[in-house]
């Protein structure tokens, strides 16, 4: 089956019930897999905040550190679009007491090129 085809029915399936989680998961995949990364990424993003409203913070930040790294290394000019992710993972990992993540999560877009600033100070 193509990949257009596939995509049109994930589709559905996540319109007919938008909790579908696993089609939804799928459906970002394939969108990546085809180089179509704003709406992979759109996906993926409504997939960890919806782990993180459950209760399923170790999920959510599986998703959201797939988020930062598509977005560093895939791209990086949808940066400004995702700049919320990082605190959100940050706070994810204060609430399971992981400190250390939690800093090292704010960085995880990569360096902001426009701020000058390549690492840690």
């Amino acid at each position: 089956m193509n990949s257009k085809r596939t995509i049109e029915q994930l589709f559905e399936l996540v319109r007919a019930d938008p909790t579908d989680v696993p089609s939804r998961l799928k459906l970002a995949d394939l969108y990546a897999k085809t180089g179509d990364l704003p709406n992979a990424l759109q996906q993926y993003e409504w997939v960890a905040k919806y782990y993180a409203y459950v209760g399923f913070a170790l999920k959510a930040i599986a998703v959201y550190k797939q988020i930062c790294t598509m977005v560093a290394r895939d791209a990086p000019e949808l940066r400004h679009r995702y700049t919320h992710v990082p605190p959100i993972l940050a706070d994810l990992f204060e609430r399971l007491g992981v400190h250390d993540m939690a800093v090292n999560a704010l960085d995880a877009l990569g360096p902001n090129p426009s701020s000058g600033r390549h690492g840690p100070s």
